[in-house]
């Protein structure tokens, strides 16, 4: 349909495709500075963590799980709602996903479901923050800590978002971030692993490139050296020039658009007051990112249908992993995913988003009819 409000904008301007050109004249498209580049300015954003930048979010969590320590065989907990991207990652490691439940409220991980879900097998848990709404970060490595459990902050839809002044991302372990092309930060396909340590840095630095040490794999020549060795095979999982480029361009301007996605999110939440839409709800605590505006409804189905008619984007945005059978793991009864498929769908809300497209959204809302 024409004129219609999008879910996601995903172009790039005028600037951008500039600095992109000059990257493609230089002939440094694989490796480059662009690369150290951001991942020091990522660093510098999230508490001075070591950041480790990648082709995409899915190596990043594959990276992550392995550096935690899991193997073929473990388990890992993990949200059914969810993406493709992130629970693909815990196939790849060998593990056994174990989907745990939401809170159908705010969209995210029920603490007391994970804590009957942990086994002598389980070694991590993976915390999506659900379209970039956080979840309850220092529940979640409460927890950890008491089961020995790696905690991994599944932030790939939540760059900006923060938790009691604690940017998301930094709680855990390890968090994820994804430079998607529809996310926070637009790489096109890109992704970064926020580290606790160093060692931990350093270890990943390697493993993404097949686990090759840079610093002595070459010699004084050039050449590969002899005596060189490759002790930890790892994956082919560099971040080229190019993608670096456009992230870190687009990173220069986050503050500017997340600020535009949560007044357009307030916007939204205040049209639905008085309507049978229920914004998902956030803590006093948090400040979510915004991926996306969730609302829940008793007629899910036709209020999609209709805000679409309208033609504004509503998606129902995540189908449950646990319906795939190519994942190991064994259904569980999970009442609140249940609950949040059936209402849940996801509106516009971003830097996009004009004012007139915002009095549109908003009007829809405002239209919305009560359950027969």
């Amino acid at each position: 349909m024409e004129n219609m409000v999008p879910l996601f904008d995903c172009r790039v301007g005028p600037e951008a495709q500039s600095l992109v050109a000059s990257v493609l004249e230089s002939g440094n498209l694989a490796a480059g500075p662009y690369v150290n580049d951001l991942e020091a300015a990522l660093s510098q954003r999230l508490q001075g963590r070591p950041v480790v930048v990648l082709s995409d979010m899915t190596q990043a969590l594959v990276l992550a799980l392995r550096l935690s320590g899991v193997a073929a065989g473990d388990e890992v907990l993990t949200l059914a709602l969810n993406c493709m991207s992130s629970n693909t990652a815990i196939a790849m490691a060998g593990a056994i996903p174990v989907w745990v439940d939401v809170d159908p409220e705010t969209a995210t991980i029920d603490i007391d479901d994970c804590r009957q879900a942990i086994s002598s097998r389980t070694r991590a848990m993976v915390v999506y923050h659900v379209a970039g709404y956080p979840a309850d970060v220092i529940a979640c490595r409460k927890l950890c800590s008491e089961y020995g459990l790696s905690f991994i902050e599944d932030a790939n839809a939540a760059f900006g978002a923060v938790v009691d002044d604690m940017p998301i991302a930094t709680v855990g372990r390890f968090g994820i971030l994804s430079f998607y092309a529809n996310r926070q930060v637009n790489g096109v396909e890109a992704g970064a692993l926020v580290c606790s340590t160093q060692e931990e840095a350093a270890r990943a630095r390697r493993l993404r490139r097949f686990g090759v040490d840079p610093t002595t794999f070459r010699d004084v020549r050039g050449e590969i050296a002899p005596a060189a060795d490759v002790p930890e095979i790892g994956m082919p999982a560099s971040l080229s020039n190019v993608n670096a480029c456009l992230a870190r361009h687009s990173l220069e301007s986050l503050d500017q658009r997340i600020a535009a996605s949560r007044a357009n999110a307030s916007a939204l939440c205040q049209a639905a007051s008085d309507t049978p839409l229920r914004p998902i709800t956030w803590s006093a605590h948090s400040q979510p990112a915004f991926w996306t505006f969730l609302v829940r409804s008793q007629q899910r189905d036709d209020e999609l249908a209709r805000f679409k008619s309208l033609g504004i984007a509503a998606s129902g945005l995540h189908q449950r992993n646990d319906r795939y059978s190519g994942f190991a793991g064994s259904r569980r009864a999970l009442p609140g995913t249940d609950e949040l498929e059936r209402q849940l769908f996801a509106l516009p809300v971003g830097w996009w988003v004009t004012a007139q497209q915002r009095d549109r959204i908003t009007q829809a809302i405002r239209s919305s009819a009560a359950p027969n």
